[in-house]
Protein backbone atom coordinates (compact mmCIF):
# COMPACT_ATOMS: atom_id res chain seq x y z
CA UNK A 1 0.00 0.00 0.00
CA UNK A 2 3.37 2.55 -0.31
CA UNK A 3 2.15 2.96 -3.62
CA UNK A 4 4.62 4.73 -5.42
CA UNK A 5 5.74 7.64 -2.38
CA UNK A 6 9.86 7.15 -1.67
CA UNK A 7 10.72 7.36 1.66
CA UNK A 8 14.29 9.02 2.61
CA UNK A 9 17.15 6.73 4.20
CA UNK A 10 16.86 8.81 7.83
CA UNK A 11 12.75 7.11 7.06
CA UNK A 12 13.46 4.08 6.63
CA UNK A 13 16.25 3.89 9.40
CA UNK A 14 13.78 5.45 11.76
CA UNK A 15 11.13 1.79 10.68
CA UNK A 16 13.99 -0.32 11.96
CA UNK A 17 14.89 1.48 14.97
CA UNK A 18 11.19 1.24 15.81
CA UNK A 19 10.17 -2.28 15.01
CA UNK A 20 12.58 -3.82 13.25
CA UNK A 21 14.20 -5.28 16.34
CA UNK A 22 16.07 -9.02 15.38
CA UNK A 23 14.72 -8.14 11.38
CA UNK A 24 17.11 -5.37 9.98
CA UNK A 25 19.72 -3.66 11.24
CA UNK A 26 19.35 -0.01 11.44
CA UNK A 27 22.51 0.80 9.55
CA UNK A 28 21.53 -1.14 6.65
CA UNK A 29 17.80 -0.78 6.36
CA UNK A 30 17.44 1.60 3.35
CA UNK A 31 19.55 -0.64 1.47
CA UNK A 32 17.56 -3.85 2.45
CA UNK A 33 14.27 -1.97 2.92
CA UNK A 34 14.19 -0.53 -0.67
CA UNK A 35 15.13 -4.41 -2.09
CA UNK A 36 12.18 -6.20 -0.05
CA UNK A 37 8.80 -3.81 0.12
CA UNK A 38 7.16 -7.17 1.35
CA UNK A 39 9.00 -6.96 4.73
CA UNK A 40 8.87 -2.79 4.73
CA UNK A 41 4.92 -3.63 4.06
CA UNK A 42 4.90 -5.61 7.40
CA UNK A 43 6.96 -3.43 8.84
CA UNK A 44 4.81 -0.09 8.35
CA UNK A 45 1.75 -2.08 10.12
CA UNK A 46 3.44 -1.95 13.30
CA UNK A 47 0.93 -0.25 15.86
CA UNK A 48 4.70 1.25 17.55
CA UNK A 49 5.51 3.59 14.62
CA UNK A 50 2.40 5.53 14.90
CA UNK A 51 2.94 5.37 19.07
CA UNK A 52 5.99 7.03 18.54
CA UNK A 53 5.44 9.33 15.99
CA UNK A 54 1.96 10.34 18.29
CA UNK A 55 4.37 10.33 21.12
CA UNK A 56 7.76 11.78 20.30
CA UNK A 57 7.80 15.10 19.07
CA UNK A 58 11.61 14.67 18.61
CA UNK A 59 11.06 12.05 16.21
CA UNK A 60 9.03 13.85 14.03
CA UNK A 61 12.70 15.89 13.58
CA UNK A 62 14.05 12.85 12.17
CA UNK A 63 11.53 11.85 9.30
CA UNK A 64 10.07 13.51 5.79
CA UNK A 65 6.04 14.65 6.51
CA UNK A 66 5.65 12.01 3.61
CA UNK A 67 6.39 9.24 5.83
CA UNK A 68 4.44 10.39 8.72
CA UNK A 69 1.40 11.12 6.86
CA UNK A 70 1.87 7.86 4.94
CA UNK A 71 2.01 6.17 8.00
CA UNK A 72 -1.14 7.43 9.70
CA UNK A 73 -3.08 7.22 6.38
CA UNK A 74 -2.19 3.79 6.34
CA UNK A 75 -3.72 3.21 10.00
CA UNK A 76 -7.12 4.95 9.07
CA UNK A 77 -7.04 2.53 5.95
CA UNK A 78 -6.69 -0.43 8.63
CA UNK A 79 -9.74 0.97 10.80
CA UNK A 80 -11.73 1.02 8.10
CA UNK A 81 -10.80 -2.72 7.25
CA UNK A 82 -11.92 -3.21 10.96
CA UNK A 83 -15.06 -1.39 11.62
CA UNK A 84 -18.11 -1.44 8.69
CA UNK A 85 -19.25 1.97 9.42
CA UNK A 86 -17.61 5.28 10.19
CA UNK A 87 -19.59 8.76 12.19
CA UNK A 88 -20.94 11.45 10.14
CA UNK A 89 -21.52 14.71 12.33
CA UNK A 90 -24.17 17.82 11.95
CA UNK A 91 -25.00 20.34 14.04
CA UNK A 92 -27.75 18.48 15.06
CA UNK A 93 -26.70 14.75 15.46
CA UNK A 94 -24.26 12.26 14.93
CA UNK A 95 -24.76 8.93 12.05
CA UNK A 96 -23.34 6.12 11.62
CA UNK A 97 -22.66 5.57 7.96
CA UNK A 98 -21.79 2.24 6.37
CA UNK A 99 -19.41 3.13 3.96
CA UNK A 100 -15.66 2.16 5.42
CA UNK A 101 -15.20 -0.56 2.29
CA UNK A 102 -15.81 2.25 -0.23
CA UNK A 103 -13.76 4.66 1.68
CA UNK A 104 -10.82 2.48 2.00
CA UNK A 105 -11.11 1.42 -1.70
CA UNK A 106 -10.83 4.93 -2.32
CA UNK A 107 -7.62 5.61 -0.33
CA UNK A 108 -6.08 2.25 -0.93
CA UNK A 109 -5.38 3.50 -4.86
CA UNK A 110 -1.81 3.86 -5.02
CA UNK A 111 -1.82 6.93 -7.26
CA UNK A 112 -4.86 8.37 -4.67
CA UNK A 113 -2.64 8.02 -1.90
CA UNK A 114 0.01 9.01 -3.38
CA UNK A 115 -1.57 12.59 -3.94
CA UNK A 116 -3.18 12.46 -0.49
CA UNK A 117 0.15 12.12 1.53
CA UNK A 118 2.24 14.36 -0.52
CA UNK A 119 -0.99 17.32 -0.61
CA UNK A 120 -1.06 16.82 3.11
CA UNK A 121 2.81 17.26 3.51
CA UNK A 122 2.70 20.34 1.45
CA UNK A 123 0.59 22.17 4.50
CA UNK A 124 3.17 21.67 6.89
CA UNK A 125 4.74 25.08 6.36
CA UNK A 126 2.96 28.64 5.20
CA UNK A 127 4.45 29.79 2.41
CA UNK A 128 3.42 32.68 0.48
CA UNK A 129 4.56 34.54 -3.10
CA UNK A 130 4.72 37.96 -3.90
CA UNK A 131 2.95 39.66 -6.85
CA UNK A 132 2.76 43.38 -8.20
CA UNK A 133 -0.63 44.56 -8.85
CA UNK A 134 -1.50 47.84 -11.06
CA UNK A 135 -3.15 49.93 -9.40
CA UNK A 136 -3.76 53.25 -11.56
CA UNK A 137 -0.35 54.47 -12.43
CA UNK A 138 1.52 52.43 -10.32
CA UNK A 139 1.96 48.60 -9.30
CA UNK A 140 1.32 47.41 -5.53
CA UNK A 141 3.22 44.67 -3.74
CA UNK A 142 0.89 41.94 -2.58
CA UNK A 143 1.63 39.12 -0.27
CA UNK A 144 -0.56 35.96 -0.62
CA UNK A 145 -0.56 33.19 1.06
CA UNK A 146 -0.69 29.06 -0.74
CA UNK A 147 -2.41 27.83 2.30
CA UNK A 148 -5.37 30.50 1.60
CA UNK A 149 -8.09 29.68 -0.61
CA UNK A 150 -9.27 33.20 -1.28
CA UNK A 151 -5.44 34.31 -1.97
CA UNK A 152 -4.81 31.98 -4.64
CA UNK A 153 -8.24 32.31 -6.38
CA UNK A 154 -7.22 35.90 -6.62
CA UNK A 155 -3.88 35.12 -8.00
CA UNK A 156 -5.52 33.04 -9.92
CA UNK A 157 -7.76 35.74 -11.33
CA UNK A 158 -4.42 37.64 -12.71
CA UNK A 159 -4.49 35.47 -15.27
CA UNK A 160 -1.16 34.14 -15.02
CA UNK A 161 -1.87 31.55 -18.02
CA UNK A 162 1.28 29.76 -16.98
CA UNK A 163 0.94 29.01 -13.74
CA UNK A 164 -3.01 27.71 -14.20
CA UNK A 165 -3.01 24.36 -13.93
CA UNK A 166 -0.23 24.52 -10.32
CA UNK A 167 -3.04 27.27 -9.04
CA UNK A 168 -6.35 25.38 -9.85
CA UNK A 169 -4.96 22.45 -8.13
CA UNK A 170 -3.72 24.35 -5.14
CA UNK A 171 -7.37 26.06 -4.65
CA UNK A 172 -9.00 22.58 -5.07
CA UNK A 173 -6.38 21.11 -2.69
CA UNK A 174 -6.76 23.74 -0.40
CA UNK A 175 -10.97 22.84 -0.16
CA UNK A 176 -10.18 19.70 0.33
CA UNK A 177 -7.46 20.40 3.09
CA UNK A 178 -9.31 22.72 4.90
CA UNK A 179 -12.76 21.14 4.85
CA UNK A 180 -11.07 17.50 6.04
CA UNK A 181 -8.50 18.59 8.78
CA UNK A 182 -10.29 21.59 10.03
CA UNK A 183 -13.81 20.81 9.04
CA UNK A 184 -15.07 22.17 12.56
CA UNK A 185 -13.64 25.71 11.57
CA UNK A 186 -16.37 25.36 8.87
CA UNK A 187 -19.27 23.76 10.36
CA UNK A 188 -19.04 26.60 13.42
CA UNK A 189 -19.11 29.60 10.88
CA UNK A 190 -22.51 27.62 9.45
CA UNK A 191 -23.84 27.02 13.18
CA UNK A 192 -22.95 30.22 14.47
CA UNK A 193 -24.68 31.81 11.74
CA UNK A 194 -21.71 34.67 11.63
CA UNK A 195 -22.45 36.66 8.25
CA UNK A 196 -18.81 37.43 7.33
CA UNK A 197 -18.41 39.06 4.18
CA UNK A 198 -15.85 37.27 2.12
CA UNK A 199 -15.54 35.96 -1.49
CA UNK A 200 -15.98 32.31 -0.41
CA UNK A 201 -18.39 31.85 2.55
CA UNK A 202 -16.41 29.39 4.97
CA UNK A 203 -18.82 26.37 4.69
CA UNK A 204 -18.43 22.30 4.41
CA UNK A 205 -20.89 22.80 1.17
CA UNK A 206 -19.22 25.84 -0.08
CA UNK A 207 -15.69 24.26 0.26
CA UNK A 208 -16.98 21.07 -1.18
CA UNK A 209 -17.72 22.90 -4.90
CA UNK A 210 -15.11 24.88 -4.99
CA UNK A 211 -12.96 21.96 -4.29
CA UNK A 212 -14.80 19.50 -7.72
CA UNK A 213 -14.81 22.59 -9.91
CA UNK A 214 -11.19 23.35 -9.44
CA UNK A 215 -9.98 19.61 -9.45
CA UNK A 216 -12.06 19.38 -12.93
CA UNK A 217 -10.37 22.21 -14.25
CA UNK A 218 -7.04 20.90 -13.26
CA UNK A 219 -7.57 18.07 -14.86
CA UNK A 220 -8.23 19.43 -17.92
CA UNK A 221 -5.26 21.56 -17.65
CA UNK A 222 -2.92 18.69 -16.79
CA UNK A 223 -0.36 17.03 -19.73
CA UNK A 224 0.28 13.81 -17.19
CA UNK A 225 -2.78 11.59 -17.71
CA UNK A 226 -2.04 9.92 -14.77
CA UNK A 227 -2.32 12.66 -12.94
CA UNK A 228 -5.17 13.84 -14.90
CA UNK A 229 -7.28 10.67 -13.93
CA UNK A 230 -6.45 11.54 -9.99
CA UNK A 231 -7.43 15.07 -10.46
CA UNK A 232 -10.82 13.98 -12.02
CA UNK A 233 -11.26 10.77 -9.21
CA UNK A 234 -10.78 13.56 -6.48
CA UNK A 235 -13.36 15.58 -7.96
CA UNK A 236 -15.86 13.21 -8.30
CA UNK A 237 -15.02 11.62 -5.44
CA UNK A 238 -14.35 14.62 -3.08
CA UNK A 239 -16.85 13.89 -0.09
CA UNK A 240 -14.94 10.22 0.09
CA UNK A 241 -11.26 12.30 -0.01
CA UNK A 242 -12.57 14.29 2.22
CA UNK A 243 -13.46 12.40 4.30
CA UNK A 244 -11.29 10.25 4.82
CA UNK A 245 -8.53 13.40 5.94
CA UNK A 246 -11.65 13.70 8.63
CA UNK A 247 -10.60 10.39 10.14
CA UNK A 248 -7.16 11.10 10.18
CA UNK A 249 -7.65 14.54 11.76
CA UNK A 250 -10.24 12.92 14.66
CA UNK A 251 -8.54 9.72 15.22
CA UNK A 252 -4.79 10.84 15.53
CA UNK A 253 -3.92 14.32 14.50
CA UNK A 254 -6.39 16.22 17.08
CA UNK A 255 -5.60 14.52 20.09
CA UNK A 256 -1.75 14.42 19.63
CA UNK A 257 0.16 17.09 21.87
CA UNK A 258 1.99 17.60 18.33
CA UNK A 259 1.34 20.49 16.31
CA UNK A 260 0.86 19.40 12.86
CA UNK A 261 -0.03 22.18 10.74
CA UNK A 262 -0.23 25.89 11.16
CA UNK A 263 -3.77 27.28 11.99
CA UNK A 264 -6.14 27.29 8.97
CA UNK A 265 -6.58 30.41 6.74
CA UNK A 266 -10.17 29.99 6.20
Amino acid sequence: MTGPIQFTDDDLRFVAETVGAGRCDPAEAPAVLREREDLLDVMLEDDRLVERLLGDEHALVRVSPRFVFSVLLRRVARDLRQRPYTLERTPAETVAVFDAVHLRRFIAEPAIWSYLVSMLASFVRNESVIVLIPRGDRYVRRRLSTSSLEDMMELAALGVEDEAPWLFRRIADIALFQSGIFPDSLRGMRARGRAIPRAVPPTLETYEEHGRRFYRLAASRSEAPSEGRVLEALAEEFPTARKSLELLSDRYLRWSHVRWFPAPET
